[in-house]
Parts: structure tokens; sequence; C-alpha cells
């Protein structure tokens, strides 16, 4: 009997170890599973639109971040410019928006106003996103109130990209100071030259920014194109009657392409000015970049016309970078985006393919190492900026709709369809329905 006690002593005694051992060994797997998760690495998702090129520079510049950050993997989401913002809204219901979205100023608004968006505010105060090197003038329009909503990821302005060669050879220039009639008369001037050697000249290229050159016009006239509250336009339906007044006689008399033929181009991917057939089109500054390589002509680029010899343009994002609030890694995703401002080897990846460096550190490092067209654009800010105003506080929610309504109004403009006066009859009531 005192043997199997004995016995027993020994197996509860056995059992008690093998207890022990086993918690400790648990102990240790979890502490290790915890090692292994602080050290783990933080992804995040990016998402942007673009070109193949852009989708390609891109990758290389998150390659590069990859290699500074070894411990954030960053995971790429980007398509074409329609199909980006239908991704986006999906995501976005499903609360499952990426962690760094590119941003584009008519949409900013739209987003902030539904809490999509984090305020960057503290992240560039506690240095995380450092702008020591960005002047005021390239970021205030990504600002609502104090806080800050995105950050641009590279500046342009309206422009006109034009072929000097053209210009010069009939006796034109577009130094700063000409008018919306004297690009009416250039216009007419090349044609019938051109068209008297047999050769085919459309005018005028709009390039479908009708709506971003209204905007210069009423800032022109002292108004913005959405008043303060957002909630209506800001600028008097005369002035939108001169405008359309000007646009019509641009197309009815041959200054300017028909609104079919400037589609097909644009559909098409091609351009008027790349081939000749116009001397010159609106633009953002940083186009010429694409514009540029798929022609001989020399280009260069001009700013807006004046009107009664007022300037009134503005420098602007191109586009920006946000953080969602459905981001969980916030402070990754603010590295990020301090790194495609800042660093220099990845903004020499970039070459400003998004548009200028908002870093004047990044633009005198890239002064020797960017393409004519690129230093083109740099240039151009540098004299755009003697002739701008401040920039509009941000487009309302609703903007899209506005410009939606806008594009189909100005269409039967150029058709000859409305009369200025009908047309902007027109755009202000459906306008006005869409802001109320």
């Amino acid at each position: 009997m005192k043997k199997y006690l004995w016995y027993v002593l020994l197996l509860v005694l056995f059992l008690l170890v093998a207890c022990n051992g086993a918690e400790q060994d648990d102990t240790t797997n979890a502490e290790g599973d915890r090692d292994q998760e602080d050290n783990s690495e933080t992804t995040i998702r990016v998402a942007w639109w673009g070109n193949q090129e852009r989708h390609d520079m891109t990758l290389e510049a998150i390659e590069l971040f990859e290699s500074t950050y070894p411990d954030i993997s960053v995971q790429p989401e980007y398509t074409g410019w329609d199909g980006y913002w239908e991704r986006l809204n999906t995501q976005a219901a499903g609360s499952n928006l990426p962690d760094v979205i590119a941003m584009d100023n008519s949409y900013l608004n739209e987003y902030n106003s539904n809490d999509l968006l984090v305020d960057l505010a503290p992240l560039i105060d506690e240095g995380t996103i450092n702008l020591d090197d960005v002047d005021d003038v390239y970021q205030e329009i990504n600002h609502d109130g104090d806080r800050v909503l995105a950050v641009a990821s590279g500046a342009n302005a309206l422009a006109l990209v034009y072929n000097v060669e053209m210009l010069e050879e009939h006796g034109f220039d577009l130094e700063p100071g000409f008018s919306y009639d004297d690009l009416f008369e250039m216009n007419l001037t090349i044609k019938d030259a051109l068209e008297t050697e047999g050769q085919e000249y459309f005018g005028y290229d709009f390039a479908n920014a009708e709506y971003e050159l209204l905007n210069n016009y009423v800032r022109q006239h002292g108004m913005s194109f959405y008043n303060t509250e957002g909630n209506g336009l800001g600028f008097e339906e005369a002035v939108l009657v001169d405008y359309f007044e000007w646009v019509q006689e641009m197309v009815v008399d041959g200054a300017a392409p028909s609104h079919d033929i400037m589609m097909s181009y644009i559909e098409g991917g091609n351009s008027m000015v790349q081939e000749g057939s116009s001397a010159m089109q609106t633009a953002a500054s940083n186009q010429i970049i694409g514009i540029s390589q798929g022609t001989e002509y020399e280009l260069d680029l001009a700013v807006l016309p004046a009107w009664d010899g007022v300037h009134a343009n503005y420098i602007r994002p191109s586009m920006s970078f946000s953080i969602t609030a459905h981001s969980a890694q916030q402070e990754a995703a603010a590295k990020f985006i301090d790194f495609m401002t800042n660093d220099l080897e990845a903004n020499e990846v970039l070459q400003a393919e998004r548009g200028v460096p908002i870093s004047s550190a990044v633009r005198e490092h890239l002064s020797d190492k960017v393409s004519e067209p690129v230093q083109k654009t740099f240039d151009y800010l540098e004299v755009v900026a003697d002739y701008t105003t401040d920039a509009d506080p941000l487009s309302p929610p609703g903007e899209t709709e506005v410009r939606g309504a806008f594009s189909r109004i100005v269409e039967s403009l150029k058709y000859d369809q409305l009369t200025p006066e009908e047309a902007a009859n027109q755009f202000v009531q459906q306008a006005e329905n869409v802001l109320n």
C-alpha cells in the first residue's frame, strides 16, 4: 500500500512539473508572439491615378521608401482618372479607403465634409511631415481653417502651351498682357495664312478646360466662382454671359475648333499643338511635359490672357496626398507623404511629373537634373507668381455636379444651339439647384 501511494505521489509531482513547464512554454510563446508583432512589418495602402509612366515612377519611388523604412510595406493601388474615383467611392462606402490617397482639389471638400480625411496639422507640427522648405503659396488651398486636409505632391498653374516657331513665324508673341480679343485675332490670322497654303489649322484648342478658364475670368472681375458659404455661385450672371459670348465667337468664327473635333483629340489621346494644327492650347503647366514628348516643335508656357489689364491666376496643387480616416497606420502614412515631399533621390525618380515639387530644397536639387520641358514648368511658376491673386476657398461639395452641368451647357453653346444669355441662365439655375 505504501508503495502504491509512493507511485501516486510521484505521478502527481510529475504532472505538476509538466504543467509548470507547459505554462512556461505558453508564456514564452506569448512573449515571442508579442515580440514578433512589435517587430512585424506595417503595411499601408497608397492609391493614385495616372498613366503608366506615373505608375512606373511611383513604384520605383516606393521601393526607395521601403528600403529607407524596412518596417513599412506599401501596397499600391493605381488606376486611370475615371476608374479612380469610382473605386474610392466604393471603398468609402465600405469603410475601406486606403491609408494614403491622391486627392484632386475638386474632390477635397467633398471628402472632408464626409469626415473621410485626417487633419494633418498635428503630424506637421510634430515634424513627421516636414514642410520647413515649403512656401505657403503651395499649401494654402489645402487648408480648411486650421485643419490641413492634404499635402501637395506637386504644384502647377493654368497656362497656355504654345508653339514657339509658329507664333514667331506669324509675328506674334504671348508676353503677359495679351487679351482675350488678341487670342481671337491671332488664331484667325494664323488660320487664314495656313489655309491659304493648303494646311489645316483648327485654331485655339480649349482642350476641354472652359470651366477652368471661366474660374480665372470671374476672378479677373474681382469675384469668385463660389460664394463664401459654398451654397451658391459667387459671380454675376452678366460676367458669365460675356465669357460665353467670347467662347461662342471663338468657335463659330473659326478661331477655335468645333466641340466634336476638340473631343476627338482628347479621347484619342492626341494633341493639336503636337501635330501643328493649333498654335496654342489651355493646359495645366505640367502638361507641357507629356505634350512635348510627342512633337518635334519647340513648346513653351505663357500666362493666361488678361482682362482689361487684370491677371488673376493662382498657383495650385496639381494633386495632393491625404490620409484617410479609415487608416489605422497614420504615422506610417505620414512618413510616406514626408518621403515623397522631401526625399531627394525619390524626387529624382519622380522627375516632377506630378507638378513642380513644393519643397524649395527639392526644386534646387533637381534644377540641373530634369529635362527642358520640366525645367520650363519650374520657370513658369516663377513667372506666374507675379500675375496671381490669392486662391479661392476650396470648392464646395457638389462641385463635380456643377462642372458636369457646365460641360453640357458649354457644348450646346459651342454648337450654337444656345445663345450666351440662354446658356448663362441655364447654368446659374442648375448650379444653384445643386448647391442649395
